[in-house]
């Protein structure tokens, strides 16, 4: 009881950010796990748990213990980490967080419980360059390393600017999952035999009959979101909402067009339907 008093609390008092999912205690999977930055253990400020083989950690506690500050920005409605070299956005009602400007995928978005956020502990190694070694009853952290490439450098600029517009185009509104899926259609197809094999030419392809309309609309011209964007910096990155895909269309669409009659139907997110390749 006691605790459902303070996580009421907390929302009353407004010590939660904006849109932010609260977790309960009988929520987390598994608690009680204890962390440690460079031998010292961190002071939690909330709880670590294991979720899905996951280290879930306080975003502030383990950025502090790295030598990192941290701010919430209220009218962001995100909380802003840096250190030397890394600058990190956490927004607490999107399901990406960046990195140097770079993306990282957590689907649902970022759990609070009480008051802390809660992180991938794998995210923060991967922005600061640091290791950990989970083999034993403590999760150690070591903050060696380089923090993680900045966007800049990493996104193709070309690749980035074409594939975000075509998300923005086609998938604009659609769930975070389904504008992903669209980029995975388009990056899939540049490694697959019988399409082109940049963005900009998979997406202008016109050898068969327009594949994306917005590309001969004109829509493909319009400035993209700032979900859009992520989700093609996601795309780049590797994450796959929809394995395998290589066509897509809206659900009434779905019914009579020529993938639905050849191609085997691999996921289904929100107004679209996504196929894989040809059936033999």
């Amino acid at each position: 009881m006691l605790k459902t008093l303070f996580v009421l609390a907390a929302i009353t008092t407004g010590l939660l950010p904006k849109a932010a999912p609260v977790t309960a205690y009988a929520d987390v999977p598994t608690v009680a796990v204890a962390v440690a930055v460079d031998g010292e253990v961190v002071e939690a400020g909330g709880l670590t748990y294991v979720d899905g083989g996951e280290y879930i950690v306080p975003l502030r506690s383990v950025c502090n213990a790295l030598g990192a500050n941290v701010e919430w920005d209220e009218e962001g409605n995100r909380a802003l980490v840096t250190a030397p070299g890394l600058d990190i956005l956490v927004p607490f009602d999107r399901e990406y967080m960046e990195a140097n400007g770079r993306c990282w995928y957590i689907p649902g978005g970022v759990d609070i419980v009480y008051d802390t956020c809660m992180v991938p502990l794998s995210f923060i190694l991967w922005a600061f360059g640091a290791d950990a070694d989970v083999s034993g009853p403590v999760v150690s952290v070591s903050a060696a390393g380089e923090p993680v490439l900045d966007g800049e450098s990493f996104y193709d600029g070309e690749e980035l600017y074409w594939l975000s517009r075509i998300i923005y185009a086609e998938a604009g509104n659609q769930p975070f999952a389904g504008q992903i899926a669209v980029g995975n259609v388009v990056m899939n197809r540049t490694e697959c035999d019988g399409f082109p094999d940049t963005v900009k030419t998979v997406i202008f392809d016109n050898r068969y009959g327009v594949q994306f309309t917005p590309a001969y609309s004109g829509s493909i011209y319009n400035s993209p979101s700032s979900d859009s964007v992520a989700a093609a910096k996601l795309a780049l990155e590797g994450v796959e909402t929809v394995d395998g895909a290589l066509y897509f269309a809206s659900r009434r669409a779905a019914q009579h067009c020529w993938a639905s009659r050849h191609c085997e139907v691999v996921a289904e997110i929100a107004g679209h339907v996504f196929f894989g390749e040809e059936m033999v």
